[in-house]
């Protein structure tokens, strides 16, 4: 009991050291941009080939010129597509996909510079910038939902279950649409005037699931697939015999997608926000 009082009265002495040196603001911002991601259909490092649209709203909290919270929802889309890779194993698959994400995350932002010149609550003994760079890191959970364009509209392909999920074909369940993730990446702002900040940032999600694209493991046997999962999951699980002169089948077993690294997404935005002051 003694130790608890100790702890509770040490981060409330936190808290009030931390509100003395606040500086008392806050922005509400309006971000667009576009995003990507990194995958079994998209397997260079980092390639903004095939780009989607993004955009989302912010509010952040500026404690002091040093440190700054970010709430913030966004919406992207990322895309994939064999036909679009380098390896010819890859094309051959012939799989493609895209996805809308939406997320919703809070992050901690290190300014490296003393931001904020024009708070009228700044500590006038020392300097303040209208720019900085800035690095953060922090935590959002996000839903996806890949699907396939195929015979002139897109096909939802997780409730397919192309890899033979949910069946004796497979020891694995049905990957679950909405995951968490960790967000960080850095960026640049600056204060215009006193209540319109600027910032570009480039912001990389490190994810738990392989399942971004809806490939990760091993083909199962394709007619297998078919009588349980029904026609349309063995048609959507290998598309190589769609390509012309192609008559390969893939065996039972042969590998699909690399489960061993998980998809990332990465989202690029240009932030207009504006500034609020509190008495």
């Amino acid at each position: 009991m003694i130790r608890m009082k100790k702890i509770y009265l040490a981060l409330l002495l936190l808290i009030q050291g931390g509100s003395m040196w606040a500086q008392k603001s806050s922005e509400l911002g309006f971000g667009l941009g576009f995003s990507t991601y990194l995958g079994d259909l998209k397997s260079e490092d980092f390639s903004y080939r095939m780009p989607g649209f993004a955009h989302g709203f912010s509010y952040r909290q500026n404690w002091n010129p040093y440190l700054t919270t970010k709430a913030f929802l966004n919406v992207c889309r990322i895309h994939g597509d064999d036909r679009n890779d380098t390896d010819p194993s890859h094309r051959s698959r012939n799989l493609n996909f895209r996805s809308d994400i939406w997320e919703i995350g809070y992050q901690a932002e290190y300014n490296v510079l003393p931001f904020d010149a024009f708070n009228p609550h700044r500590n006038a003994d020392r300097r303040h910038f209208n720019f900085t760079p800035y690095f953060f890191g922090g935590l959002n959970l996000f839903h996806f939902n890949p699907k396939t364009y195929y015979k002139g509209s897109y096909v939802a392909l997780q409730p397919l279950n192309t890899e033979g999920q949910n069946s004796t074909l497979s020891t694995e369940s049905s990957y679950s649409r909405t995951q968490f993730a960790l967000p960080f990446g850095f960026g640049l702002k600056a204060q215009l005037t006193r209540f319109v900040v600027i910032s570009y940032e480039v912001g990389f999600r490190k994810t738990f699931t392989d399942y971004l694209d809806d490939v990760s493991g091993r083909y199962v046997n394709l007619q297998s697939l078919a009588d349980s999962k029904g026609s349309l999951a063995a048609e959507l699980s290998y598309r190589g015999d769609e390509l012309p002169d192609n008559t390969y089948t893939p065996r039972q077993g042969e590998i699909r997608g690399n489960p061993d690294n998980k998809d990332w997404y990465i989202i690029n935005s240009l932030n207009v926000a504006f500034k609020l002051y509190k008495k």
